[in-house]
């Protein structure tokens, strides 16, 4: 492992972030590789992706309250903490956040490649030691050679759950086990008076892998009153 990367991954992980991993574009799919170099306004081509995320309360705990005076405080303060990051392993290279960005970043595929989950009846992903409760925070690109930090495929947690309560417990209908959700369904619920899905995801909640790592409430009203907002520019 290159010398600075160590240090800078416990750096982001005492910062909350403490999900990491770099991949080789090379081993990309060429659309998703060209797609992202496409992006890279470097003169020479990416090398790398890197992916930082948060797994359980962690990083909503790090987070100081002067930085929820900021218009994006999360997205801002992942910002800060890649940039560092990058700084710190990049030296002498180039590097450019794309994530958070305006650009798409294919994030759900990045992180099966990576590892980091599979696929659930909710439309994202899961992982045996986080469940439900982890996130995509930031992604680079950049020519530094760095190490790639992969894991293997995991198995899936759903393919062996009976039960599956998240099905049974959506209020809209909008799950099932073999199919993708359906999001019309989920956002009508969401978006009727008085919802008791409008500032939290009862499917979500459900879920028995990894309960303890679930974000607090407080958290998790916060996440979804904002994806309601975004419902609401769209349906």
């Amino acid at each position: 492992m290159s010398p600075n990367l160590k240090p800078a991954i416990d750096q982001l992980r005492h910062a909350g972030l403490n999900l990491v991993a770099i991949l080789d574009m090379e081993c990309l799919p060429n659309a998703m590789a060209d797609n992202l170099a496409a992006s890279y306004k470097a003169e020479s081509r990416p090398k790398r992706v890197i992916l930082i995320g948060n797994g359980g309360r962690a990083l909503w705990e790090s987070i100081p309250d002067s930085r929820w005076q900021q218009t994006d405080p999360i997205d801002q303060y992942s910002y800060d903490a890649a940039e560092q990051f990058a700084r710190r392993v990049a030296a002498g290279y180039s590097y450019q956040i794309i994530y958070p960005g305006d650009s798409p970043v294919p994030l759900q595929q990045l992180g099966s490649i990576t590892g980091w989950h599979t696929p659930s009846p909710l439309g994202i992903g899961i992982n045996p030691q986080w469940g439900l409760w982890f996130a995509y925070r930031a992604a680079l690109l950049t020519d530094a050679p760095l190490p790639e930090i992969v894991q293997p495929a995991p198995a899936s947690p759903c393919s062996s759950c009976r039960e599956k309560p998240c099905i049974s417990l959506c209020p809209a209908g909008a799950l099932a086990a073999d199919s993708v959700i359906d999001m019309n369904r989920c956002a009508r619920h969401r978006l009727t008076p008085r919802s008791n899905c409008a500032n939290r995801c009862l499917a979500r909640l459900g879920c028995p892998v990894a309960a303890e790592q679930r974000y607090t409430l407080e958290q998790i009203e916060y996440h979804y009153r904002l994806s309601l907002e975004t419902l609401r520019h769209y349906f």
